[in-house]
């Protein structure tokens, strides 16, 4: 079966159902915030949590499942994952997703052990790159980073479960918290720091490959800092992290010469991702200056959709797109179809910004505007899912295994 050839196939493809049914829920229920819901879409969970642990674990988890099953090895000269191993995570992953949306609609104790399977996954799949890691010829700087980012993420999920069984809201919250600063940011920044130099040195004539340890360490640590800083409360020091943070990101984005990239899409938009990343981290920044002077979070949920919508979804497409063109034989260049979808999620991001930096002036848009980004979302990720997903359910074009 050609979805079991390799590991990116089968999580890539959990990844996208992940994307095209949390779209269209998140869609449904926006909507319904305008519009009469039919009763048997009243949910049994509360929306907020079921998208928190739909975005955070189940969409972005397959993903970077896939990425890292397929890299590992090959930064570190140790073994492939076994296929029972990626096909556990690739099975379990499915039926948390569709558990969780069984209890969305049915049974709550559904989602609960919904997000429990998908911690198991998580463990699962940390438990596969740590035995990796163990049987590897060498040890890179990446891979560790990118495997005490996982772990941080695994653990979150499960303490997640426990606040949701519990019905202990701070705790959820904080969960979300750690699985974003502790897990996801530090993770895909290792990977973009090692990867985003290696990509520019082909398409880029003359190119200089710069990727120093002491940014990647520095940068993991000041979001492990936020953290730190931010579960023991001290809220209004959090621009002393994330300020430089973001100078940061930005710095080492220009040192990497993006604007070289322009003339491949394939580059540049990784390079267009990662530039949300400085942008979330000053929307960041401007939110903690705002509560320390006022006591408000003047820019709302800014902040976490440009790093989550801007950053983490825009890699996931162009990061995606580039393993199944190359790990399927394809040429690698990104046709207009893509680039469109990709764009649609540009847009989706800028929308759903905007729709909270308009609240203190004019509340009565933050709906339209939340709306257009999901109907945005859904118009960009739904084609792209369709177009690379079957590739994973038909044989490389060039005759090789994999």
């Amino acid at each position: 079966m050609q979805l079991t050839a390799a590991p990116h196939r089968m999580m890539f493809f959990a990844g996208m159902l992940a994307a095209a049914s949390s779209g269209l829920w998140w869609a449904v229920t926006l909507l319904g915030r305008a519009l009469p819901v039919p009763s048997f879409l009243q949910v049994q969970v509360a929306p907020v949590w079921v998208h928190g642990w739909l975005m955070t674990w189940g969409l972005f988890g397959p993903f970077i499942f896939g990425f890292l099953f397929t890299t590992f090895p090959r930064w570190q000269n140790g073994p492939e994952p076994p296929k029972p191993a990626y096909a556990t995570v690739f099975a379990m992953t499915v039926a948390a997703l569709v558990l969780g949306f069984a209890g969305l609609y049915g049974d709550a104790t559904l989602f609960f052990a919904a997000v429990t399977l998908q911690s198991f996954a998580w463990l699962a799949a940390w438990g596969v790159l740590l035995w990796v890691l163990l049987k590897a010829e060498k040890v890179v700087d990446h891979g560790t980073v990118a495997a005490v980012a996982l772990g941080v993420g695994a653990m979150a999920q499960l303490c997640f479960a426990i606040g949701f069984y519990t019905g202990n809201a701070t705790l959820m919250h904080t969960c979300l918290r750690a699985a974003l600063w502790g897990g996801l940011l530090p993770l895909v920044y290792a990977v973009i720091h090692r990867m985003l130099p290696f990509f520019s040195q082909g398409p880029i004539p003359g190119y200089v490959m710069w990727r120093p340890r002491w940014l990647l360490f520095v940068v993991a640590g000041l979001f492990y800092a936020h953290l730190a800083v931010a579960i023991a409360g001290h809220y209004e020091a959090l621009w002393l992290v994330d300020l430089p943070l973001a100078l940061l990101t930005l710095w080492g984005g220009l040192r990497w010469q993006a604007w070289k990239s322009r003339s491949t899409p394939l580059l540049w938009t990784l390079y267009v991702a990662y530039f949300w990343l400085p942008i979330g981290l000053l929307l960041q920044a401007g939110a903690d200056l705002s509560f320390t002077l006022t006591g408000d979070w003047l820019l709302g949920r800014a902040p976490l959709h440009a790093l989550a919508i801007g950053f983490l979804a825009s890699l996931v497409v162009a990061m995606a797109t580039r393993v199944t063109l190359g790990h399927s034989g394809r040429k690698l260049w990104m046709d207009r179809f893509t680039v469109a979808c990709f764009l649609a999620v540009q847009l989706a991001a800028v929308l759903r910004v905007a729709s909270e930096l308009v609240i203190p002036v004019a509340p009565e848009w933050f709906l339209g505007l939340a709306i257009a980004s999901v109907l945005a979302w859904v118009g960009g990720l739904l084609p792209w899912a369709w177009r690379y997903g079957r590739i994973y359910l038909a044989p490389r074009i060039d005759g090789k295994p994999g």
